[in-house]
């Protein structure tokens, strides 16, 4: 019985990264949601949260996120992995992260994402000619 409420999640989960709203993202959380990602701040809470979501599509207005592919490791936890789009300062990025997700009440409880921060701050970031090539080498893997 529980493969269908996962399965069911991650068909809602995929419906609200193919066209992100905040309000979207935060009905799928549950209101004392923990969220963990490279180059943030752990986020508890959905008001929190609501801050962290507001942030990130103000900053990529276009973000879009397709589900690649997804396991249930057990009742109450899934690995889904999810490839984002979107343009940031004219130049489009893409980045991938597998999201490890425990639910409770068929909603998101806590939520770490595991992507390379580094190669998504190199993507965001202007790297300036006088940057050493060693570490603009690093920041365009």
């Amino acid at each position: 019985m529980f493969q269908t409420d996962t399965a069911a999640f991650v068909r809602r989960f995929a419906e609200e990264w193919a066209e992100p709203t905040v309000e979207g993202l935060l009905a799928l959380t549950h209101p004392d949601a923990t969220f963990r990602q490279p180059l943030a701040a752990t986020a508890r809470g959905r008001a929190r949260l609501e801050n962290v979501l507001d942030e990130l599509l103000s900053t990529i207005p276009d973000l879009r996120g397709e589900v690649v592919s997804w396991a249930q490791a057990d009742e109450d936890t899934v690995f889904v992995e999810l490839r984002l789009h979107g343009t940031f300062g004219r130049k489009p990025i893409e980045w991938v992260t597998v999201d490890k997700i425990v639910l409770r009440d068929n909603l998101i409880v806590s939520r770490t994402a595991n992507f390379d921060g580094l190669r998504l701050l190199g993507a965001l970031v202007r790297r300036p000619r006088g940057w050493p090539a060693w570490l603009r080498a690093k920041l365009d893997r």
